[in-house]
């Protein structure tokens, strides 16, 4: 009688959760305006948790999971997908945290997590480290079918052991456009390197399967995960990851019809893969009228090995332009050569209006710090609008200005 009544005293203290009621609110990264507040419900988290730990395979679930958390916990992919889904796991865990994320490529050769997440750019430095060894040189210079299959597992072990990835079951990147000739590189060496889709408002949507990685695509949907595609393009989803709506806003906002609007520019293929294309606000439109997709374009010039950022031009102007952030044309000019050719080739695959006339290789300053960064490195676009409006301005004059970031100009000749 004593326990039950103390139990009843103890129960109305506590207050009533129920699966549907506010968990957590996670802010978009404000790359393309003002942050957003995502609410998710209890529901939502548990639902998530369960449903990544369960996409890993069975060996890899059932031996020690070790994981790596790196992004700041604020961030949707790390406080939510890795972080809470890591206790789902049904085996001993070991959960480790970095501060700082520039340690990240000594840390994870400690740590040799199982699964890993990361954005391209991780992926990019791997592969620029292994073209700067003697054994790397080799297998990419040699045109030996035989010499390359022979190196090819070496090469690998290799690769892998010196960034930490041995141990991994699986590589995901996703948070920015992937550039398909590096998964197609990573392929080729026998490491596949799985694409991923989500945001903010619905953390994972698609991923490309074990065994099922369509590089070009970002996978198929999730379980119990519905896509649909607009009149105009735009993505939609419904499903129990997106979030139950914007923290002091009305519940319908960025909602069509209790379809989750996602701004994001895709197609289905016809294996019901899903390709993204584009972002619809930041579709531009030149003074003559044309709409002109940046993320196609930029995607190209990303694919140039010198090239670090790029972000295009033409809002309400007469062509296009980039502005393209490049360290190592900093410490060698030759490179600057190697951006022009680049973008020669790059603009015989476009059409008029997308041809970039004029660009401006820049020194590679930007940072978090500075606010031209989200946490998980994408660029905010308006605040390098701001930053850089002089030298964007240039772009479209004919007069010269003197900033110690300007590496060189180049212009294009089309008629």
């Amino acid at each position: 009688e004593f326990i039950s009544v103390n139990q009843k005293k103890v129960q109305d203290l506590l207050p009533s959760i129920v699966f549907s009621d506010l968990c957590t609110i996670r802010y978009t990264s404000g790359s393309t305006g003002e942050n957003k507040g995502a609410c998710f419900s209890h529901s939502n988290i548990v639902w998530l948790a369960e449903t990544v730990s369960s996409l890993f395979s069975w060996k890899a679930r059932t031996n020690e999971v070790r994981y790596l958390s790196y992004l700041p916990l604020n961030h949707v992919v790390e406080g939510i997908l890795g972080l809470y889904s890591s206790f789902y796991e049904p085996s001993p865990l070991k959960l480790y945290f970095l501060e700082n994320f520039y340690d990240l490529q000594k840390t994870l050769t400690k740590v040799k997590p199982v699964v890993f997440f990361s954005i391209p750019r991780f992926y990019e430095k791997v592969w620029d480290s292994l073209k700067r060894t003697r054994i790397g040189q080799t297998y990419l210079s040699s045109k030996n079918k035989l010499k390359r299959r022979f190196l090819r597992h070496f090469v690998k072990r290799g690769l892998l052991r010196k960034s930490g990835l041995d141990y991994c079951a699986q590589l995901i990147v996703g948070s920015a456009p992937s550039n398909r000739k590096l998964l197609f590189s990573f392929r080729d060496l026998g490491i596949e390197v799985h694409d991923a889709y989500g945001l903010t408002e619905a953390p994972l949507v698609t991923i490309n399967r074990l065994g099922s990685n369509h590089i070009g695509s970002v996978g198929q949907p999730l379980p119990k995960t519905k896509l649909k595609i607009a009149d105009d393009g735009e993505l939609l989803v419904k499903g129990p990851q997106v979030m139950q709506g914007y923290h002091n806003e009305e519940k319908t906002n960025g909602f069509a019809k209790g379809w989750l609007a996602t701004g994001d520019l895709g197609k289905l293929d016809n294996n019901g893969n899903l390709v993204i294309y584009g972002r619809k606000k930041e579709v531009i439109a030149t003074s003559y009228g044309k709409m002109i997709s940046p993320f196609k374009i930029e995607s190209m010039l990303k694919v140039l090995d010198v090239v670090d950022e790029v972000l295009l031009i033409g809002e309400e102007k007469p062509f296009v332009s980039a502005l393209i952030w490049s360290a190592q044309s900093e410490k060698n000019l030759d490179n600057i050569k190697l951006i022009e050719k680049g973008i020669v080739e790059i603009n015989n695959n476009l059409s008029r209006a997308e041809k970039v006339r004029v660009w401006v290789v820049l020194r590679n300053d930007l940072s978090i710090e500075k606010g031209d960064l989200t946490a998980n490195f994408k660029l905010k676009r308006y605040n390098i609008y701001s930053r850089f409006s002089r030298i964007i301005d240039s772009l479209y004059s004919s007069q010269d200005i003197a900033d110690i970031r300007i590496l060189s100009f180049g212009r294009s000749k089309i008629d």
